[in-house]
Order: structure tokens, then sequence, then C-alpha cells
């Protein structure tokens, strides 16, 4: 098969870099990299030379080399390094791989690192893949090292997010040991607030930390930085001055102009990539990361209660209109990719009628995934599909409105059950996930949920998972007022982590907790995780499951989802009536307006109970909706469970 690799632009012979700025694992091998993509274009503008090295395409590559000879079970391929940088990433995984000499060497804690993995269900194969991964660590480094060092850098930058925090800091300590002069930096999600100050204390061979939004201080910090003057001290700054670490603070407000960032460039990851033996096996995945805006602003008026995505930076920015389809065009054009996953915390509402339907109206098969929120109206699912928004993550995280009510989502579970059946009817993806193990949550809701799942196996199925207390959630900023305690980080960060207790809770980004009343949800959390497990299972053979027909005075329902009864219905001209009113949700009396004069509310009633008896319908505060699907439905693609 031959497989089209997405392009990178010819370029012309570099001079040596004055920076170097770097990708480590577990960047996802299928994206380039937008945070170093807009920091690259940030310099460049400034005249300041530099270049990216996706060092995390390196890392698979040099697995998959090492291993290619080996038995098939015993190889490394993109799969499992997929798996450490998603599915285990909440155990540390990543970071524990890179955590070797000069970095940490504790033999005793690394057997207790693994025992505590195997008692937490994490597989041994999953085990055993990523302690062969380790061992290939130090190699990879020294390699990685030697390349940086021959293209002469002055200044290495490193970006990291979630689990490229120990590999960057391994990797530069071991180029600060070999090249005392260059200046190393670090910057990324990891970093904010208390974080980036804790690792700059920490660790003393990074330099400086760059806290917050880079884009307006970073060309002024690295001219300073390659010509050798003092780091000045700007908002968001960690520097050291006479070996102390100094931490200026966080500007409240972000004074970065969205329509003055340069477009990112991903040139050098599309060439790193099209060097190495796994690209066709990741060319067909290959996804354009574009923002078109930062901040929530959800967030801004609600904060939810377990988020911390946001960090310091809430207040919601957007791009112009003309400035996001202009962006995308040109990224299509100049990468040969039609795909883009936007990194937006939540959609700009505005874009709905500013700029998607200029993007429909292009008539390119471009695909969008965005995050919104589970209030849209079907005209705005449609309007995003007609768009090429062919997924979303529209934060649904319950199928219970008292535990949505206590998260601050703004919505209710008849909301979310209604977006779902429209994203099925649409051809729209949804990535989502019901969460449990909030404080104070009605532990009825969980019998009750567990109870609704086989009434909606025919809609695409969410993740599983207990809540994480995250740092700049407002259950990490005010945990007595919602009865939680923090007990300490993670149970996994002391097992990568050579630094004491009180850096390494300033460290940390996600923490263990109680609960003030004493409840432990696994007790009654159980049967709703089971009900999700056998959806999944599911999935997507049950996919679409539950259709109706209408005919000449009568309607048809057809019920084969997994589960349940085979079954089929058939309802006269004014039940079929009955049941289409409710297809957007109704009331009874909405219902019997809509059928109109001569219409009983006792007997709209009564049928609307039975179609909930049936699992034909579902019933919340008097609204009823109507769960079958339309058998006429456009085809969806990536069935594939994930």
């Amino acid at each position: 098969m031959t497989v089209r690799t997405p392009r990178a632009r010819k370029r012309r012979a570099r001079a040596t870099p004055s920076v170097m700025l770097l990708a480590m694992p577990w960047q996802w091998l299928s994206t380039p990299s937008i945070q170093l993509g807009l920091l690259h274009s940030v310099l460049e503008r400034a005249e300041i030379r530099s270049e990216v090295r996706t060092l995390a395409l390196d890392f698979m590559e040099h697995c998959r080399a090492e291993t290619a000879a080996r038995p098939e079970a015993e190889r490394i391929t993109v799969r499992d390094y997929g798996a450490v940088a998603t599915e285990y990433d909440g155990v540390g995984l990543g970071d524990w791989i890179f955590a070797v000499p000069p970095f940490r060497d504790d033999p005793e804690s690394d057997a207790r690192y693994l025992s505590t993995l195997r008692g937490r269900g994490v597989p041994e194969t999953a085990i055993a893949k990523a302690v062969t991964m380790r061992r290939l660590v130090p190699a990879f480094l020294v390699r990685a090292a030697d390349e940086v060092l021959a293209a002469g850098p002055r200044v290495v930058g490193f970006t990291t997010t979630f689990g490229q925090n120990v590999p960057s800091l391994v990797l530069a300590k071991i180029l600060a040991s070999r090249d005392p002069s260059l200046s190393i930096v670090f910057g990324g999600t990891n970093c904010d607030g208390p974080m980036g100050a804790a690792l700059h204390r920490a660790f003393p061979w990074v330099d400086v930390v760059v806290r917050g939004e880079a884009e307006r201080i970073l060309p002024e910090l690295m001219g300073d930085l390659v010509a050798g003057r003092p780091v000045r001290p700007r908002p968001g700054l960690c520097y050291r001055e006479d070996g102390r670490s100094i931490a200026v603070p966080q500007s409240g407000a972000s004074d970065v102009v969205m329509d003055e960032i340069p477009l990112p460039s991903f040139d050098e990851y599309f060439e790193r990539l099209g060097k190495t033996g796994f690209v066709e096996e990741v060319a067909l995945d290959v996804r354009l990361l574009y923002e078109s805006a930062r901040g929530c602003w959800w967030g801004a008026i609600l904060h939810c209660t377990f988020c911390g995505v946001n960090g310091t930076s809430m207040a919601f920015r957007s791009k112009s209109p003309d400035r996001v389809v202009e962006e995308v065009t040109t990224l299509a054009r100049r990468h040969g990719v039609l795909d883009f996953d936007v990194v937006d915390n939540i959609i700009d509402l505005d874009y709905l009628r500013t700029v998607l339907p200029r993007l429909k109206a292009l008539g390119y098969g471009m695909t969008f995934f965005y995050e919104t929120k589970a209030n849209l109206k079907k005209e705005q699912v449609r309007l995003l599909r007609d768009a090429g928004a062919t997924r979303i993550q529209p934060g649904l995280e319950s199928l219970s409105t008292p535990i949505l009510k206590l998260m601050r989502k703004g919505v209710t579970a008849f909301q979310n059950v209604r977006l779902l059946k429209w994203c099925a009817e649409l051809g729209v993806r949804v990535s989502w996930n019901v969460l449990h193990g909030f404080p104070r949550e009605p532990v009825e809701e969980y019998a009750r949920m567990a109870a609704l799942v086989p009434s909606l196996v025919h809609l695409e199925p969410p993740h599983d998972n207990p809540i994480t207390l995250q740092r700049f959630s407002p259950y990490h900023s005010r945990p007595a007022e919602f009865g939680l305690e923090i007990v300490g980080p993670r149970w996994w960060y002391p097992y990568v982590y050579p630094i004491d207790d009180a850096t390494l809770m300033d460290l940390a980004y996600s923490f263990e907790h109680r609960h003030a009343d004493g409840r432990d949800p696994r007790e009654y959390v159980a049967p709703l995780s089971r009900a999700i497990e056998a959806w999944r299972a599911g999935w997507p053979g049950g996919f679409r499951s539950l259709r109706y027909r209408r005919g000449p005075g009568f309607l048809v329902v057809h019920d084969r989802r997994p589960g349940l009864p085979r079954a089929d219905y058939t309802f006269g001209e004014r039940e079929a009536r009955v049941y289409t009113a409710c297809e957007d949700g109704a009331t009874v009396a909405e219902v019997c307006a809509a059928l109109g004069e001569g219409a009983g509310a006792d007997d709209v009633a009564q049928f609307l109970r039975r179609l909930v008896t049936l699992r034909l319908a579902y019933e919340e505060r008097g609204r009823y909706l109507a769960l079958a699907l339309a058998a006429d439905l456009p085809e969806i693609g990536g069935l594939e469970p994930r």
C-alpha cells in the first residue's frame, strides 16, 4: 500500500540555530507540537534563529529499531507508545520510564512502583513493555544529546505538558552537564503557577522557567540569553540570581492579542516523521493542531468545580473569523492535511455563525474536532457537522442532573442524552466521560444511572473514570468548602521525582484526596461501571440499533439494542404523532398542543409512560425524549472502539 505522507515545505540550508526547541515524549506521534510550532514562528519573526526537534518521534523510532528483531510480543510498537501517552498517563508510567540516571537511580523504589501498578490492575504485558522502553532510554538520551549539541545552540528550550516533565528534565540535565554554557529554558502547562516555581527550585540545571503565555516575553528573553546578558525580571519568569531561584509573579491578565500570534511552523515534524520506519502507521492518522481561542468563557462565568485545565488563564479570547478561515486553509494547503484538532478549551459560540458557514462554503473535505458545551441546539450540531466537525467533546460528564449541578456544568442529564441522540442522528462522534466520586454526590443516582444505561446503548458510549483532584480547580483551591481533604500528590509522584515532600506538593498537578464524610465511591459506583463496561463492549455493533420508520398512518420501531430483547413495535397514527412530537423533547402539554384539539392529556401521559417502560423514551422532570433514531441516517466514520 502506498501512503501519501503529509508534506513539509522545502527549506533552505540553515545557519547554526541560536535556540533549539525540543518536544520530548510523550507527545502524540500523530500530531506536531503546536506549542513549539508557535514559538518557533515567534522567534523567527523576531529574527532569532531557532529550530525544532520532535524527539518524541526519535524515541519511538529508537524503540522500534532496537526491538525489531525480537519476537513480536516483545517489540515496541506505535500502539505501545500511545498506551503510555494516554491510557497510562494517570499512573505516571511515562515519567517513570524516563526516571533513569542521572535523574534518578533507586531500584527498590522502582520495584515498589511496579508492584503498585500490578495491584492497581495494570496488565503485565503493559508493564513488560514499559520496562523494555525504560531499558532503551539511556542510549536514546545519549543520541538525543549528541544531536542537540552538534547543532550548536546557545539556548535549549523544552515544552512540557503532562508526561513530558521527567523526559525533559533528564535530557536537560545531561545537556547541562556536557555543555555548562548552555541556557536551559522550560515552559508549558506543567510550568504554570506554583508548579513552574517548584520545578525551578528543585532542579538547578534549569536556568529559566516561563510560566504562562510566552509569545510576548520570549523574543526578549531569548535575545538576552543568546547574547549572554543577565535575565531581566518579567512577569511569570523564574530565573537565578547568585544561585538563588527568583520567581516573578505572573500577570493576572494576558496581553497576547490572538490575531497577532503567528501561524505555527510544523515543517520539522513532517520531515522527521518521513524519515521514520513507522511513517506508514502514523501518516493516515496525522492531524494538525490548531488554536482559535484561549481560556473558557463558561469557566469565567461559573468555574466547573473539578476542572483545572485553564490554570492561571481563564479569560476567554478568540481570533477573528477572517483569521481562522485564512489560517486553517493555509495550514491545509501547506502540509496537505485536511484533519484538524482544535485545541481550544471551548468553542467561541460566535463561530457558529461567523466561521463554520464559511468553512462549509469552501467545499473542502476538512474535518475538525472541537470542544463544546452540551446545551447545543440541534441546528448548531447540524452546522458543526456540515462544516466538518466530525467529532466533538461536549463535556457531558454525567447522566445525573443533581451531580451535574454539583459540578456547575450548567446542563441537565436530559440535555446530555438529547445531545447524544442528535449526534448519532447527524453523524457526529462524541468523546465523553462519566465521572464519579464527587463530594456529597447523591449515592442513589448511581443506581438510577446504571438502570438507565440499557436504554442508551444505541448511542455512543462514554469512558468511565473517577474524578482527579486537579490543581487550579475549585476543589483544589477550596477543598474544605466542598467536603474534601487533600492527602498529598497522586501516589506515583514520589516514585519518579527525587525531591522533598513540600516541593513535590508544589510541583504536582493532581492529588490524592479523601471525602470529609468518609465515603468511598467505589462502594456504590460499581453497578454503573459494569453497565458502562457492557455498553463499551457492544460498541460499535450496537450503535444506532434502535430505529424507527414512519409509514402512512403508522410508525414502526425496530429495537436491536444489545442486552435487550429483540423487538418490533407498531404504533398507529395518533401514537406515531405523539412519538415524533418527542423527537427533541416535549412535555405532555406540548405534545397535546402538537396534536391539536381532541388530544387527551391523560391518554398522552399514559402512552408516554408506556414508552419509558419499554425503554423507547427517556423522561426527566416531566419532559419526554423519544430515543429511537430515524432509519435514514448519514454514514459515520471511525467507529472503532477508542
